[in-house]
């Protein structure tokens, strides 16, 4: 995973200059002026290698403003330095994409993948300093622009989208205390803790995680005997209900994959259900669930600290 790399947040357009022309910086304010205007600039959408002389793209009068910004170099008219950053910066946030979602560019194709993420990022730009919260929204977007999952399914898409945003959420989220054993009874209130992210998919997105996992997140329930992901412009896929925990471990992060009725369970503690309350409300749901899987499947969750008696923070969800 990334570290804690700072970005800016997107503008659309360049500032517009005030009607007593650039700011002259000769006062901390008008600097601060000057250097919202000249960011503004290096953050405005791309724009083709002639968008100079495009009519009503976002780069017209780009090479006007620069002159009176920059001075030129022995090579570089004031504009093409302009240009350096204003690459560079979009070159960055591709990057950070990228590398948060390389399952997704290795089904879509890297030409399609770029151009879904300019789309994505000109209709939700970035709004934390933070790189690693640049994707959070990737699968809202996937749900709002369904022509972008072409030629492939949609849901096989959005849950692979989905899958690698939870396990940037997994890795960075923080951990609640666990609940002491001496004061934990059926009626105290459980809930997750934040690290843990649980997951219904239609398809076995998992298996990206073969070839494309983090450096540091292996796939704990991946088999060889797996079929590989398929390649850019296949779809091979075939859909195949999945519902998934991804949690963390150190520095580690891992999935597993549970079956419908301890993920019914477990997802009770969403909420802050009791003990008691969550097995009454499962044993419902589930009449046939032998009465030992509980204590099974309570003793894994407690060795693995899933859960814990403190509320978690609002926060971006990639279970939604």
């Amino acid at each position: 995973m990334k570290r804690k790399k700072l970005i800016a947040s997107l503008s659309s357009s360049p500032r517009p200059i005030p009607e007593a022309g650039l700011p002259k910086a000769d006062t901390v304010e008008t600097l601060r002026e000057l250097q919202r205007l000249f960011y503004s600039c290096i953050t405005r959408p791309p724009v083709p290698e002639d968008g100079r002389k495009t009519k009503g793209n976002p780069g017209e009068g780009m090479a006007a403003l620069a002159e009176q910004l920059i001075r030129p170099s022995a090579r570089q008219s004031p504009f093409d330095r302009l240009e350096i950053y204003h690459r560079q910066y979009w070159l960055r946030l591709r990057e950070a994409l990228s590398e948060d979602f390389p399952g997704l560019e290795s089904l879509l194709g890297s030409e399609r993948f770029s151009g879904l993420l300019e789309a994505y990022l000109l209709r939700y730009p970035p709004t934390s300093p933070m790189l690693r919260e640049l994707g959070s929204r990737l699968p809202r977007f996937l749900r709002e622009e369904r022509d972008w999952a072409a030629p492939h399914p949609r849901r096989l898409v959005l849950d692979l989208a989905r899958f690698e945003w939870a396990r940037i959420v997994a890795f960075y989220a923080s951990e609640h205390p666990l609940p002491r054993k001496e004061r934990t009874t059926p009626e105290t209130r459980l809930f997750l803790q934040p690290h843990l992210v649980l997951l219904d998919l239609h398809y076995p997105v998992e298996r990206w995680t073969l070839e494309t996992r983090l450096p540091s997140a292996p796939a704990e329930s991946a088999s060889a005997a797996h079929p590989g992901p398929p390649k850019s412009g296949e779809s091979r896929v075939s859909p195949e209900r999945r519902r998934i925990v991804l949690h963390r471990q150190g520095q580690t992060v891992y999935h597993k994959i549970l079956p419908r009725e301890a993920f019914f369970l477990l997802r009770s503690f969403s909420k802050g259900s009791s003990l008691l309350q969550a097995c009454n409300q499962t044993a419902e749901k589930f009449p046939d669930l032998p009465p030992g899987r509980y204590g099974e499947w309570f003793r894994e969750w407690a060795s693995l600290g899933w859960l814990t008696t403190q509320p978690r923070s609002r926060s971006r969800s990639a279970a939604s």
